[in-house]
């Protein structure tokens, strides 16, 4: 299933690529829950004509999962439950539903790509970087990595920006976070959690593409062959 955020009013609602809606997310906009909405009579009865009319088909999914989890509701419901909520996220659901189904192209000024994808300031700092990235970039250079003591290679935050950062954050995003970046903040703070995730992958591809190189040269090869398209985050965003 492609998940696909559109930002309303700040807020980032979850679709899919056929018009389904993460109702729990859009919920929380309103301080609201799905259930709520579900069990009202007016909703049974209507769930009830629409599978009279179309068929015992399921309009309601329940996924779990940190970044995409929670009740996803089928579209033709979608525009219903949107009006409980408000008739202004009604008008706007309605809206990018129609985009959705009509398959219509989706863009984005950088202003919303950087609400989607990032934090205005940095969040509380966790351990993203872990060892065996290091440790595979340290084989694969030849250079010492002593557990951060002293400091890194600084190739290591080349190869860092280059094959982890650039692959997966439009550029724009990158730069932003840079500039508004302290002393001591690191890039991972400022992206929200489907950025990240992208970054965790990459990580994990780099980690792997590193332990099977002979060499920086090999390595250079190796990654431009496999990531010669940039934007592996496309899959956030609406293409």
């Amino acid at each position: 299933m492609n998940i696909i955020k559109f930002d309303f009013k700040g807020h980032q609602v979850g679709f899919n690529d056929d018009g389904w809606i993460n109702a729990t997310e859009a919920a929380k906009k309103f301080n609201k829950v799905p259930n709520d909405w579900l069990r009202l009579p007016d909703t049974i009865n209507y769930i009830k004509a629409l599978q009279s009319k179309y068929g015992e088909i399921s309009y309601l999914k329940t996924k779990r999962g940190k970044h995409d989890g929670g009740t996803w509701i089928h579209p033709k419901l979608a525009v219903r439950f949107a009006r409980w909520l408000s008739v202004d996220f009604e008008i706007w659901c309605d809206e990018q539903i129609d985009k959705l189904i009509r398959s219509q192209k989706i863009t984005y000024t950088d202003e919303q790509v950087l609400a989607i994808l990032t934090h205005s300031q940095p969040q509380t700092w966790e351990k993203r970087f872990q060892q065996p990235f290091y440790q595979a970039l340290s084989k694969m250079t030849n250079l010492p990595f002593n557990n951060h003591v002293g400091g890194c290679p600084s190739l290591f935050g080349l190869i860092t920006q280059k094959w982890v950062y650039d692959v997966v954050l439009p550029k724009k995003v990158y730069k932003s976070i840079k500039e508004r970046t302290k002393k001591g903040e690191k890039i991972h703070q400022f992206l929200k959690p489907e950025a990240l995730k992208a970054v965790e992958d990459q990580l994990i591809a780099i980690t792997t593409i590193a332990k099977g190189c002979v060499d920086y040269k090999d390595f250079e090869a190796r990654c431009s062959t496999v990531f010669n398209i940039q934007g592996q985050i496309k899959f956030i965003l609406a293409a």
